[in-house]
């Protein structure tokens, strides 16, 4: 081995030994990856990619959701909320992917630390995802064409309705409302606008200020919301099973809340449902 020998290996392994412990004591830096269960600057665990929150969606949804791609977005309810969210949390990037509605509410995992899709909190969703604390609160609002009349739920029984699937328009129609003619059901919002715009059904029943946004966004031609149903549903955000996150998520949510944050939001997104007339079920 020469002259090098035993010693000038010691030697080697010291100064590796060294660098190990001043690389560990420098502290965490901005290319430090947080997966692996450390933590990020930040304080949340396992973040999808590093110093990024990364949020998944379903597009398009205005007014939550402007823009249609996930590399054009613009702004929205949830946009903005998302956004201003990691800033509470010191994450300096924000990231948004896709991830179906029907996946998402049916447990699927999403490649993503949080999801904003208009998702209302029940028991059952509850068994297989994790919601944070609301930021939302919504009645399921009646969307027809113009000159369609709904002003009872008599009325409601004899139209054709459409409703995305998995959601809780969706359950109300078949559990409470009880239409004479079976109920379609849509993968996606779009596909239901594009099934009233061709009066293939005649109103689709989705949350009140979805609806609200789709006849200001010119979603649909000559359309109307005439009426809503009072559930009080709640949103919460969503979050895989097994994220360590949610204590963080609801800091940050509740903050914004008692801040007025999520008030001003609302004005600057929405038109009031409070205008809508209410149909007693």
């Amino acid at each position: 081995m020469g002259a090098f020998g035993r010693r000038g290996g010691a030697l080697v392994v010291l100064a590796l030994a060294i660098a190990l412990v001043a690389a560990a004591c420098g502290g965490n830096n901005d290319n430090t990856s947080s997966s692996g269960g450390q933590a990020s600057s930040s304080g949340l665990k396992d973040l999808v990619t590093s110093n990024t929150l990364t949020v998944g969606t379903e597009l398009p949804a205005p007014p939550f959701w402007i823009g249609e791609d996930y590399d054009s977005i613009t702004g929205g309810f949830e946009v903005d909320l998302a956004k201003e969210i990691a800033k509470q949390l010191n994450v300096p990037n924000v990231k948004f992917v896709e991830m179906p509605f029907t996946g998402l509410v049916a447990g699927q995992r999403c490649r993503c630390d949080i999801d904003f899709s208009q998702v209302t909190i029940t028991d059952e969703r509850a068994k297989v995802v994790k919601f944070t604390t609301p930021y939302f609160e919504a009645n399921q609002g009646i969307l027809v064409k113009k000159g369609t009349n709904v002003s009872s739920m008599a009325d409601a029984k004899a139209l054709r309705w459409g409703a995305q699937t998995n959601t809780t328009g969706a359950s109300y129609i078949a559990d409470t409302i009880k239409p004479s003619t079976e109920p379609k059901l849509y993968e996606k919002t779009v596909d239901a606008f594009a099934a009233l715009n061709a009066r293939q059904i005649d109103a689709i029943l989705l949350d009140t200020p979805i609806v609200l946004g789709a006849v200001k966004q010119g979603q649909i031609k000559d359309g109307a919301v005439v009426g809503q149903f009072k559930t009080g549903e709640q949103y919460g955000a969503v979050l895989n099973r097994n994220s360590p996150n949610v204590d963080a998520f609801n800091q940050a949510i509740s903050t914004l809340k008692s801040q007025g944050f999520l008030d001003q939001l609302f004005k600057k997104y929405f038109t009031d449902p409070a205008d809508v007339p209410v149909i007693s079920p």
